[in-house]
């Protein structure tokens, strides 16, 4: 928990550093799509069913005669005997042959079974084949023409970038921003709109409510208790961060737009962050402004972003800022955006 909370810190406290350790630019030719066509791979349809193995032949019985009696045997009733023994020993031999022809039919139906239950299964693999063969054919063919869909708008889309269209420069810029990822635990929405008489881009950006935030400094594990109690954080602290997360969100949203648009379509930017919540006062939904900012490329280019603080910055531009961001108190000098 301990390891979260400090990642999340840090990541919280580092919104400008991280962008400025990437290039923003987006190259829209490299977002051409090609398709290519992937291997069928079913072995478990593509291979026969193997032939059912053949079954063993029962032994066919052997008639054995019994000995005939000799000598003396045969002179004291040992032909009577043996008589006996001759019609008992055919009696059996007839019973194993009526067994073994009961095995051979047996085999003969089970072989029979076996050769209908293997064609069966050749012809559910056959069909399982030719339909995942026909899906296979259509998922490329649907790729081919998404693929070719996505190219034709992305043409559409850099030619009339070059003829600086705004609707162009809107759905460019809208790439630019769905581009800037923000941690899980911050998360950022745009909403824009861009003057194509003006060049000014007016950017609205959300930030999380300072509730969103971590408010917890440490955990720690209580043995007598057998329980885990979280440490808060200061209130100075809290109020420190989020007003730093204010400034930073705010210089962030400039540098990538400008950083991003190298075709210079943008000249200037008309921004606001704010967050949305309750007005304890009124129990509203409100969406108090903390920050309110106008530059150019010319006053905004020159700056050495690795070396700022994104709040000194801001008053460097003359953008209005909210006093005390972390209790939602909006901006009251609007000189930052213009009317």
């Amino acid at each position: 928990m301990n390891a979260e909370l400090s990642s999340q810190a840090d990541q919280i406290d580092s919104l400008l550093a991280a962008t400025l350790e990437v290039d923003d630019f987006i190259d829209l030719a490299g977002l051409r799509q090609s398709v290519v066509s992937v291997p069928f791979e079913r072995p478990d349809l593509t291979t026969p069913v193997p032939p059912p193995a053949a079954l063993p032949f029962p032994q066919q019985p052997v008639y054995v005669a019994p000995e005939a009696p000799t000598g003396l045997a045969a002179s004291f009733g040992g032909r009577k005997r043996h008589a006996q023994e001759v019609t008992a020993a055919r009696h059996a031999f007839e019973q194993a042959q009526h067994v073994w022809r009961q095995q051979l039919a047996a085999r003969e139906e089970a072989e029979r079974r076996a050769q209908d239950e293997h064609r069966q299964r050749e012809v559910d693999r056959e069909r399982a084949l030719r339909a995942a063969q026909e899906e296979h054919e259509a998922m490329f063919l649907e790729r081919r023409r998404a693929a070719l869909e996505t190219n034709v708008k992305l043409e559409r889309l850099m030619m009339a970038l070059q003829d600086r269209e705004a609707w162009a420069v809107e759905e460019f810029l809208g790439i630019v921003l769905s581009n800037s990822v923000y941690p899980e635990c911050f998360p950022v929405t745009h909403d824009f709109g861009f003057d194509g008489g003006s060049h000014e881009l007016r950017l609205r950006v959300t930030i999380p409510h300072p509730s969103d935030l971590p408010a917890e400094k440490t955990f720690r594990y209580v043995k007598s208790t057998d329980s885990i109690v979280a440490s808060p954080l200061s209130q100075k602290a809290r109020k420190d961060r989020y007003a730093k997360a204010v400034a930073d969100v705010a210089i962030r949203s400039v540098h990538e737009v400008f950083e991003s648009d190298r075709e210079r379509l943008v000249q200037t930017i008309s921004l606001t962050v704010d967050t949305e919540g309750v007005d304890p006062a009124t129990g509203h939904v409100v969406a108090p402004v903390l920050v309110e900012l106008a530059v150019d490329r010319a006053s905004f280019d020159p700056l050495d972003l690795a070396n700022v603080e994104a709040s000194a910055t801001l008053q460097h531009l003359r953008a209005g800022v909210s006093k005390n961001p972390h209790e939602l108190v909006p901006v009251v000098n609007s000189r930052g955006v213009r009317g």
